[in-house]
């Protein structure tokens, strides 16, 4: 018997961009080196969600345990040199977990009138800038974002990596900077979270679901 989908969780429609871009893009090599962590859900979300969008400029996603004396998670996207024609992504994830994220938030600007705005909530103070040209101040503006566990360290950092490479090559909106890329690495735990049931058909379903959705802001 044959389990129906629900809207949602519908699989691409044949010659949709998401499906012409898997044809088009060369095998991605994945170096996974998670020796004594558990991300198999994690990783798995990773595949998923990159297999929608265009991955012919991408050499290699690397997903390891990294260096215990950096902690916590952390990663780069290489932009391509003269020796090495395609990007390259390396994401880490020494933990421990659960494990807090200092992420890059918009700043908050000081009124005319001398006050400063609240910040968001959960937020923290960074450095206060001035611009001696205009005569505005600003302060840089400093979120927190808890993983729990491997799983969501991984979709976290690769969510971010991954957006400098898919913005670089014009495939989600927004500005390549660090600010965007913690909103949509933010965006994408909030969804995997959404996710974390035991039907697998569901959640790779939804995982397709939310590639259309970031395709259709691009679009706007």
């Amino acid at each position: 018997m044959e389990v129906k989908r629900p809207p949602w969780a519908q699989p691409l429609r044949p010659g949709s961009r998401g499906e012409g871009a898997a044809r088009r893009s060369p095998r991605l090599d994945w170096i996974i080196q998670l020796d004594g962590i558990s991300a198999d859900r994690g990783v798995a979300w990773a595949r998923e969600f990159l297999g929608h969008y265009d991955l012919s400029r991408l050499e290699w996603l690397k997903i390891a345990r990294g260096r215990s004396k950096h902690g916590g998670v952390y990663g780069r996207c290489h932009y391509p040199t003269d020796e090495r024609p395609a990007c390259r992504i390396s994401c880490q994830v020494a933990g421990p977990f659960p494990c807090r994220i200092l992420t890059r938030r918009p700043p908050v600007y000081r009124g005319a009138d001398g006050v400063w705005p609240p910040l968001p909530a959960g937020c923290l103070h960074g450095l206060r800038c001035h611009d001696r040209r205009t005569g505005r101040w600003w302060t840089r503006v400093i979120g927190q974002t808890m993983v729990e566990d491997a799983d969501e360290a991984v979709v976290w950092i690769v969510a971010h990596e991954a957006f400098h490479y898919l913005r670089r090559t014009k495939q989600v909106p927004g500005r390549n900077t660090e600010i965007f890329a913690d909103r949509f690495a933010d965006e994408r735990l909030a969804e995997f979270r959404a996710l974390r049931r035991p039907e697998p058909m569901l959640f790779f379903g939804a995982v397709a679901a939310a590639v259309r959705r970031v395709r259709a802001l691009a679009r706007v």
